[in-house]
């Protein structure tokens, strides 16, 4: 794999360490931030949703999705996340963003 076409620095992280990725979401616009490529070298732990200030009691503020793995065995592999929106009887993906996406090495 072609580490080299990712936007952002590659993480390399030791067997038993976490990764924790942020990306801005804003479920009010439909569209929520999935993740949808998985090296298996790394393991979902957790996948949360951040609201967003609004002091003004606003709705429609984007918050934070935050995805935390753990890293499993040595490999290396991509991290692909997308925004999509559940639809009936289709779903609407939108193409992934390169400042989101990231490339993982796992070293053993």
């Amino acid at each position: 794999m072609n580490k080299d076409i990712y936007m952002l620095a590659p993480i390399t992280v030791k067997i038993g360490e976490p990764i924790v990725i942020t990306l801005e979401d804003n479920p009010s616009t439909g569209f929520n931030v999935c993740l949808t490529e998985l090296p298996s070298c790394i393991a979902l732990i957790s996948d949360d949703y951040i609201h967003g200030s609004n002091p003004l009691g606003m709705v429609g503020v984007p918050g934070t999705r935050r995805f935390t793995f753990i890293a499993t065995k040595a490999g290396e592999g991509a991290l692909k996340f997308n925004k999509i929106k559940f639809t009936h009887p289709e779903l609407t993906i939108l193409d992934a963003n390169p400042m989101e996406n990231r490339f993982v090495s796992v070293e053993g």
